[in-house]
């Protein structure tokens, strides 16, 4: 499926609905999309199925699975834009037949996806990738795949494949490396963490960095990242955490060295809050000083003008917000607004860092 979402290409949605959990759902847009649609579903007009249930009610989609395996053409592929993930409903069985389709993304030729997966719930997250060791999580994403993902011509088992190309270190020329010890799931150099994976959590406050980034860092993942929107206040990623990295000596090290991608943007809609230009050239800034990529999506429906414009075509009349004397932004709709801050367009992604976590 195709998307206005302009840090990713395409979205993939294997499950559907959500609840609010902080301030950044107030006015999520999910939730306003999906409930317009189940009103005019229950008013007789004709859409999919799953428009017959409200967006509060979780629903799966096993028929999505493969999605991805048919699209043959690399994109970066954004999970669940209408849910989360690992929300409490998802069971653990449907999130590994999730990751046994990542995974296959990961190993077979001609599809080399990335997969961007954001959540609010990054305590679930950390619990479904660290409660097993990740020989067993491997083992169990390639036996959700079996009889229904297939490698070769067919008739080997997904878990059959996995378990192979796991059980030795092998040489470039295709042999075990000498010493290798036979161990199927057992070696998992460019397996896990998954490389194709990105996973990310919200921040929209402080507080929301204070309680979900260090559950973020702690994840095994081969980049992570951020979504700062909506920004609703500054947000200092340079608040010391413990997690495994280089320059933690016990001591802890700033939060923001355990971040590959930082994303932010201002809220639109209907109800949406104006966002302090500050906020967002504060988080621009941490990220130039230690070389984080950083994406500026948009401001949203507010933007700053100057007051002298206020008579101008497109401004005059609209309203206005004043965070203080000296800035005020004017709501001027999203599409005039843009996406343009301090004169640029940012529009970085994370290179590829592979973190190999214990």
């Amino acid at each position: 499926m195709g998307t206005a979402i302009e840090w990713t290409d395409t979205v993939w949605n294997p499950v559907t609905g959500c609840s609010k959990v902080s301030e950044g759902c107030r006015n999520c847009y999910a939730f306003a999309l999906h409930d317009m649609r189940h009103k005019a579903f229950q008013e007789g007009k004709k859409l999919p199925q799953q428009y017959a249930k409200p967006f509060n009610e979780i629903q799966l989609f096993p028929d999505r699975l493969l999605q991805p395996l048919k699209w043959k053409k690399p994109r970066r592929i954004f999970v669940n834009s209408m849910s989360d993930l690992f929300h409490g409903h998802v069971p653990d069985e449907f999130l590994d037949q999730a990751f046994a389709v990542i995974l296959a993304c990961a190993i077979l030729e001609g599809r080399n996806h990335t997969f961007q997966i954001l959540t609010k719930r990054p305590a679930r997250m950390q619990r479904y990738f660290i409660d097993r060791e990740p020989t067993e999580l491997v083992k169990a994403w390639a036996k959700a795949g079996d009889g229904w993902i297939h490698v070769g011509d067919g008739d080997e088992y997904f878990s059959g494949y996995i378990g192979s190309i796991t059980r030795y270190e092998w040489n470039a020329d295709g042999s075990a490396k000498a010493g290798s010890e036979y161990k199927p799931f057992g070696h998992l150099e460019g397996i896990f963490p998954l490389p194709n994976v990105w996973i990310g959590t919200s921040v929209e406050n402080q507080q929301a960095a204070a309680d979900r980034i260090p559950l973020l860092l702690e994840t095994p993942a081969a980049v992570r990242f951020l979504s700062c929107e909506p920004l609703l206040g500054p947000v200092d990623l340079e608040f010391w955490t413990q997690f495994d990295h280089p320059d933690n000596e016990g001591y802890g090290v700033e939060a923001i060295k355990g971040i590959d991608w930082v994303i932010a943007g201002g809220e639109s809609g209907k109800n949406a809050r104006p966002m302090h230009p500050d906020w967002a050239e504060d988080l621009r800034d941490q990220c130039e000083g230690y070389g984080v990529q950083f994406f500026f999506k948009q401001w949203g429906e507010w933007a700053p003008v100057h007051e002298l414009l206020c008579n101008e075509p497109g401004i005059k009349g609209k309203p206005w917000y004043h965070f203080d004397p000296d800035i005020s932004v004017c709501r001027v709709g999203k599409d005039r607004a843009g996406r343009v801050l301090d004169g640029l367009e940012w529009d970085e992604f994370p290179a590829y860092q592979e973190r190999l976590l214990k």
